[in-house]
């Protein structure tokens, strides 16, 4: 499931999102959040790596024997490729240890290789007893690489327990923009797609607001 949340810059957007974070937690889930960054869109899969490195640094705060779990089940899915993301996310290495170098491959066989380690480390944290949500915001600057993970992504259907959560500027975003064509390909595959579209406060509404934060009717 994606959900996507869309509207001008500074409305509320990353607010709204971090408000599900509760209760998730409460059903013990995980909530984990990676941020795109203008200055830096040429670093392939950085929110996604961000998010992740979210994620460990939970994990690695559980009790050792839980970690140890994840330990087992995370080498078992990485079938001794595991250096190739502890490479581009050195807290993994804290929860599966050092690995070994992993095989020479061409650059379309690396890519393709990475985007099927994610996807496994995603399958190991999203599970009935424990979903996952990912919060990737900014996704109006995201690489060309991290849209084409999370089309695969959400292309998988083994991902019963997992929900991406987008933020974007809808007002940077046309229809020849890298991600709304992504967004079409996802649509495409039939994944389930949730658009949530945020918009300035009426007046009415933003005096009932200020009234009810002073205590005062009438304000």
């Amino acid at each position: 499931l994606l959900m996507l949340v869309s509207g001008y810059s500074g409305i509320g957007k990353s607010s709204l999102i971090h408000e599900i974070n509760k209760p998730i937690l409460k059903e013990r889930g995980y909530f984990a959040s990676g941020k795109y960054d203008q200055l830096v869109r040429n670093i392939p899969y950085s929110a996604i790596i961000a998010a992740v490195q979210d994620l460990l640094r939970q994990v690695l705060t559980e009790p050792t024997e839980r970690v140890e779990v994840w330990k087992t089940a995370l080498l078992r899915a990485f079938g001794g490729e595991g250096r190739v993301l502890t490479d581009v996310i050195p807290e993994l290495e804290y929860v599966i240890g050092p690995q070994p170098e992993p095989e020479a491959v061409t650059p379309a066989e690396a890519e393709n290789r990475i985007n099927t380690l994610f996807r496994a480390l995603l399958k190991v944290f999203a599970a009935k007893e424990h979903p996952l949500v990912l919060f990737l915001d900014d996704l109006q600057w995201a690489d060309a690489a991290s849209l084409a993970l999370l089309e695969r992504v959400l292309a998988d259907h083994s991902l019963r327990y997992l929900m991406i959560i987008g933020a974007y500027r809808d007002n940077e975003v046309g229809p020849s923009h890298l991600l709304s064509l992504s967004l079409e390909a996802v649509r495409k595959n039939g994944a389930t797609i949730r658009d949530i579209v945020l918009k300035p406060l009426m007046e009415e509404t933003a005096a009932l607001l200020v009234g009810d934060t002073l205590s005062s009717p009438g304000a």
